[in-house]
């Protein structure tokens, strides 16, 4: 099970064995959700991936269908994967108590932060990848077990941004949105530049 807290700019602990991504398998119903997404690779390049990630049943009858830049039920993205809202559980009256433990019981010592762990595994989901963007340019689009959109982030790394932090390693940490949004040559630019750049360090 991947570790689901720590620093947000960590890399993935997802394997890619092709299975639906499920942080405490066997605890609660589930359905599936599929992800679209792009990865930076350690040369710079980009990846278009898609993963299955289960959630409890019932979080799509909770979560309204959106357009492309509307984030829905995504809260937020991060290198290592996407995190759902939680407060969608308590609409769907999921009780975590019910789930604590391998028997269901609550441990002796376990208390809240038990509780809210589970909470966390349930929505907060690594991804095979070794730096997951989403941007305007290339959304993390989330669909629910019909089929139809119910999250979308284009607020987290751009491309250039995931490029730049890998070439620095983590000393320039900026996503570059506004540069893609506002002159789209010069960002252009900046990303031919900042490839060769780390192809070159990395010896690609």
């Amino acid at each position: 099970m991947p570790r689901i807290s720590g620093n947000t700019m960590r890399p993935s602990m997802a394997e890619d064995d092709g299975c639906p991504i499920n942080n405490l398998p066997g605890r609660y119903t589930t359905e599936d959700w599929v992800v679209h997404y792009w990865d930076v690779g350690p040369d710079g390049e980009l990846h278009s991936r898609q993963v299955v990630i289960q959630l409890p049943k019932g979080y799509a009858h909770a979560s309204a269908r959106v357009a492309i830049g509307e984030p829905g039920c995504v809260h937020r993205v991060r290198r290592w994967g996407v995190q759902l809202y939680t407060r969608i559980l308590q609409d769907i009256g999921f009780d975590p108590a019910l789930y604590v433990g391998r028997r269901g019981t609550r441990s002796s010592d376990g208390g809240d932060a038990e509780l809210i762990s589970i909470l966390i595994q349930a929505t907060h989901f690594d991804l095979p990848a070794h730096f997951i963007i989403a941007s305007a340019e290339h959304p993390l689009l989330l669909f629910g077990p019909q089929g139809l959109l119910r999250g979308s982030y284009t607020r987290s790394h751009t491309h250039l941004g995931a490029t730049v932090y890998l070439l620095t390693e983590g000393e320039v940490n900026g996503t570059f949105g506004r540069l893609h949004g506002d002159n789209r040559a010069l960002y252009q630019r900046a990303l031919a530049d900042v490839l060769q750049a780390l192809r070159q360090q990395k010896d690609f």
